[in-house]
């Protein structure tokens, strides 16, 4: 909090000379959530600010915003792996506000408050938006009504690990504070999307995270599955809830669904995830996917993945009428694209083993923003829970895109976020993330080398 404290004086100078404050987020649900809560605390305060979200933070990106020549950029969810690149474009007027992992001694710049500076872990313990929100407090304690962003943004980027998917480290203060004020409430029970919402089936169909092979995207066989079962999933001629089933129901539904998840390595582990902590935001309509916050990070990253942030970043500064309307509809569109993606998948010739490395080829058929997605739901599936997947898709013309995440099975201990660094780097791209998740953009005619040296790192 005292760094917080001075990186709060710094943008209060910014503010009261009058200058103009950009901040630049990452797509996915931890950036659209961080942007929103820095922008949102920084127009409260009466500076001169705008907010945009990108995919990647890279040299191209980094030319862009030198020529829209602002007077200061706030970084979230983003910077982290540019920090020399930064200062030589900006000086010191710019902020990172960040939780991917960074060299020690770029931790202590006074240009950066990221997680790992002070002990956190930025990939299980502190998400951007957390760290975004401890900036909000700083600038004002009136800010602490935007706790529950930083509690989506956790979310979102799967920092659920805790016992029971809780959230811990400095993402459970922030969790303290929306309980504190009523915004959100906790309980346990099963973690399916929709599940007040949406007849049990389509919940289940609709969850992707753990990937249920044989249910998740298929409505029509989790329908048949639970209905063999004899699961009542009707009640006078009306679909039933998840949260409408009795305990009875519930032992016989995690059965069923035991038999789907197979027996491999870490089933277990992905069968005990189904349960565990449910955050509710308190003030958000109970019949929308708003209500509960992972359904809500689900709908701000089908915003980013869709190519509508604006809508995402909308959402979370409040707006309840179109900008809702389309995200509920962009929701359901990419979903569909996922269903698509694995499916197409299912034949196993876009994939590629080597050793504990599944490289998945999506050159043709897998957008750039999907990548992570992608990844996410391959490692999150019995099938690979033991491996390393890594994505690849094509990036404009001249340049190739990698997403990777570590099953929750995996064996050996690594670091994607530095494999993936040290791997860019060397084939003249940029890269970064977590140890569990990670990504890189490498130029397109060393797409092959840039594999080969990070499958050698994590085989070797």
């Amino acid at each position: 909090m005292a760094r917080a404290s001075d990186a709060s004086k710094q943008l209060a100078k910014v503010r009261n000379e009058g200058k103009r404050i950009v901040v630049v987020t990452h797509i996915d649900a931890d950036g659209l959530s961080s942007g929103s809560v820095a922008f949102h605390a920084l127009a409260r305060s009466g500076a001169i600010s705008s907010v945009r979200a990108i995919p990647d933070l890279d040299h191209r990106a980094l030319e862009s915003l030198k020529a829209d020549r602002f007077d200061f950029y706030l970084f979230t969810d983003l910077g982290s792996g540019m920090i020399p690149e930064l200062e030589k474009a900006f000086g010191e007027n710019f902020l990172i506000v960040d939780h991917h992992q960074l060299p020690p001694e770029q931790a202590s710049s006074p240009n950066v408050l990221n997680a790992w500076g002070f002990g956190y872990d930025g990939g299980t313990e502190a998400s951007s938006s957390t760290m975004a929100y401890m900036l909000a407090l700083a600038l004002d304690d009136k800010n602490r009504d935007l706790s529950p962003l930083a509690v989506i943004g956790a979310l979102g980027d799967r920092q659920d690990g805790g016992e029971g998917r809780s959230l811990t480290g400095l993402n459970r203060k922030a969790l303290d504070d929306a309980v504190s004020i009523g915004a959100v409430d906790v309980t346990k029970d099963f973690l399916f999307h929709g599940r007040e919402t949406r007849p049990v089936h389509e919940a289940i169909a609709l969850t992707y995270a753990p990937f249920i092979q044989g249910l998740s995207g298929a409505r029509d066989s989790t329908l048949a599955a639970l209905s063999g079962a004899g699961l009542p999933l009707k009640e006078r001629g009306r679909w039933r809830s998840l949260s409408e089933l009795s305990t009875e129901e519930k032992q016989k539904l995690l059965e069923v669904l035991t038999v789907y998840m197979g027996s491999a390595a870490g089933a277990d582990a992905a069968i005990s995830s189904l349960i565990g902590e449910v955050y509710s935001l308190r003030f958000e309509d109970s019949l929308t996917p708003l209500r509960d916050a992972r359904e809500f990070a689900t709908l701000l990253n089908a915003c980013g993945r869709m190519d509508a942030t604006d809508v995402g970043v909308a959402i979370c500064l409040g707006d309840r009428g179109a900008a809702l309307t389309d995200a509920m509809r962009l929701v359901s569109e990419y979903r569909t694209k996922l269903n698509k993606a694995i499916q197409t998948l299912q034949s196993g010739e876009k994939m590629m083993a080597h050793g504990n490395v599944m490289v998945v080829i999506g050159d043709d058929f897998i957008e750039e923003r999907m990548t992570g997605s992608i990844s996410s739901l391959l490692a999150s599936s019995d099938r690979y829970r033991d491996k390393m997947v890594l994505v690849r898709a094509r990036s404009g013309e001249t340049e190739i895109k990698f997403s990777s995440r570590l099953g929750d099975a995996f064996a050996k201990e690594v670091n994607l976020g530095l494999i993936l660094k040290e791997a860019a780097e060397k084939v003249g791209g940029v890269g970064g993330g977590h140890s569990m998740a990670a990504g890189a953009k490498v130029p397109a005619a060393r797409k092959d080398e840039f594999t080969a040296v990070v499958v050698g790192k994590i085989s070797g």
